[in-house]
Formats: structure tokens, sequence, C-alpha cells
């Protein structure tokens, strides 16, 4: 058995985070979140081999997937947008992060972005998204270290404190998406 998180979704840690699951792809909220209702998309593992390329046989139901959990995560938590993006640094199996876009969250960040680099005002009222991504990943990952060293708490305690608290929002995200576990 492969020691990729992905791969091994039967696990009962996994099982009770999974919000949408089909036979191609699974839906989970991050914990920790880069921000609130940040979830992961992932190809189920369909052989032998933990799934790291967008293949054809991988990429097989991408567009119901996506749509699904999608609907699921604006349903719940009511974003103006979400940002797909496929981030794999650590984790190789090929997964996609659904990052919800807050109006509030991004117009603070292009704010103090101005106040920063006033004479750039105009760049920053027109898009860099990528820039703003990366600055709410790092105010996840800075939470998530601050709260770790506050509790003593490692990674994966962390991660099972997380999953447990966000029970009753699964459970909502699971009835918008149509997954039974």
């Amino acid at each position: 058995m492969t020691a990729c998180p992905f791969c091994n979704i039967d696990t009962d840690g996994m099982k009770k985070s999974i919000f949408y699951r089909d036979k191609f792809w699974f839906a989970i909220l991050a914990a920790p979140p880069h921000n609130k209702g940040h979830a992961i998309l992932a190809a189920v593992r369909r052989s032998d081999d933990c799934p790291t390329e967008p293949s054809l046989d991988v990429l097989n139901g991408l567009p119901l997937a996506l749509s699904k959990a999608i609907e699921a995560l604006k349903n719940i938590y009511q974003p103006k947008d979400i940002l797909l993006a496929s981030l794999r640094g650590s984790e190789r199996h090929y997964h996609f992060h659904l990052v919800p876009l807050y109006k509030d969250d991004e117009r603070a960040w292009r704010n103090s972005q101005k106040k920063k680099r006033k004479n750039k005002k105009k760049r920053y009222e027109e898009g860099h998204l990528m820039e703003f991504l990366g600055h709410v990943e790092k105010q996840g990952e800075d939470r998530a270290a601050a709260e770790r060293k506050k509790s003593g708490l490692c990674v994966v305690q962390q991660r099972s404190k997380i999953v447990a608290s966000q029970k009753s929002v699964i459970e909502k995200l699971r009835r918008v998406s149509g997954y039974c576990g």
C-alpha cells in the first residue's frame, strides 16, 4: 500500500473528510485550510499506481466532479467565485485546490498592496490573482503553524481535530453534492 494520503481514501480519517465522491474523483475540505471552504478535488486511484499525471484516464469524469464540488462549496460558503489551481508540491497525486474567493478578503489584500506600492496602484486593481492566492496560502500556513505551536499538536493531530470540527459542514456539503458516504 502506498504512503500517498490521497490513495488511501478508505481510511477512517479520510472517509470522514469526503463530501463528494464518484468512481473517478473525490473532494475533501483541506485540513488545515488556506481559507474558509478551501477544498481539494483528487483523482481516485484506479490501479496499483498513484495517479500523478493528467492522462486521459486520470482526467476521466473531471467535468462532473468539478461541477458538483464547486456547486456544493458555493452553496454552503457563498464566495464570489472559486479559484481552481493544480498546486502539486509535496503530494504528487493528481489533485486540484478549490479556493473560494471572497470579495472582502480580496479587497483588503488589494488595499494593502496599494499602500505598499503607491506608484503601482493600478497594477493591483487589475489582477495578479496568483499573487493573491500566494497571500491566502501563506496566511493559512501561518495560522496553522501558530495553532500547532499554541496547542502542542503535530500536523496529523491538527488535521484530525480540524476534520472533527468540520463534521456538520461536511454533512451539508454532502447533501448538496449528493454524496451518501
